[in-house]
């Protein structure tokens, strides 16, 4: 399937980024409340690629070219939310430092980004008007984590979206709140008795590799700005001490908050699937209709 999507821009979010679903770590399995067993049918590149195409479109309606790029490797959009348990993808990327340093290339040589940059002061601004609307007012959610964040439901982003979801409102609303769970998942098991209890043994291990640290994130300080090679020696060590319990526990705990989470906002999680599974056959006929032309 042509999988083209819209290069990453988070300077200017023009076209935003579209990447396929990070892949979980061993901390964050599948079947998590934003990614249920059901979601087997939804084919989200398909929507998320439809709905760029569609940016696309009412963007040159408006005088402005989009381009199109492919996501960065699926390597580089794993995640490890409460310790890194992977020796191998530790070995390759350390705590991750050439994977932003990627991102970075990617974001300077990207033909949106380097098209806005050369813009003049008012096309830019009209620009970001398609895109987004002239003022956030329209759409609206409150977040799982606190808050409440608001969108336009005019210009392009909320077009494409109306064509695609058709309720825009219940739309943004419910992807809103689906994609904040896995920060306050992560927020309840960082915060659980039982991971703290299981950090002791961890921090032994890494003693025994020359780290005086009590935590992941402890670890992560002291190797800021180091050499590459003093980052992929604790990545490593890390990730290998990382058997000692904490990873298990991890698991077991984002499992159990996950359960939670998903009862607690199961409305809005079913509403999610309700709309992408609606979406799916409008997805694939815009897909499709623009494939010839890519």
């Amino acid at each position: 399937m042509w999988r083209a999507v819209v290069a990453v821009l988070l300077m200017l979010p023009l076209a935003g980024s579209v990447a396929r679903p990070a892949h979980p770590s061993a901390e964050r399995p599948r079947g998590t409340a934003a990614t249920a067993p059901g979601d087997a049918a939804i084919d989200r590149p398909t929507l998320d690629l439809a709905e760029q195409l569609l940016i696309r479109e009412c963007m040159a309606r408006h005088g402005f070219p989009l381009w199109l790029g492919e996501p960065p490797p699926e390597d580089e959009q794993r995640m490890f939310p409460y310790v890194l348990d992977d020796v191998d993808w530790a070995r390759r990327h350390g705590f991750g430092s050439d994977i932003a340093a990627a991102a970075q290339d990617r974001r300077r040589d990207d033909p949106n980004q380097r098209y806005f940059d050369g813009l003049p002061p008012a096309r830019r601004a009209a620009a970001l008007v398609a895109l987004n609307g002239a003022r956030p007012e329209g759409l609206e959610a409150r977040l799982p984590s606190g808050g409440v964040v608001r969108r336009s439901a005019d210009g392009c982003r909320s077009e494409a979206e109306r064509r695609l979801y058709g309720d825009l409102q219940a739309w943004y609303r419910a992807r809103r709140v689906v994609a904040n769970l896995s920060v306050v998942r992560s927020g309840m098991v960082l915060a659980d008795p039982a991971y703290a209890a299981a950090l002791p043994a961890w921090a032994r291990c890494m003693r025994g590799h020359g780290y005086a640290v009590d935590s992941p994130a402890h670890l992560r300080r002291t190797v800021v700005d180091r050499a590459r090679d003093a980052e992929v020696a604790a990545a490593v060590a890390e990730a290998t001490c990382a058997a000692a319990g904490l990873a298990a526990t991890a698991r077991d705990l984002d499992a159990r908050y996950d359960a939670e989470l998903a009862q607690r906002y199961r409305s809005d999680i079913e509403t999610k699937r309700r709309l992408e599974l609606a979406a799916d056959p409008r997805a694939r006929a815009i897909v499709a209709a623009a494939e010839p032309t890519r």
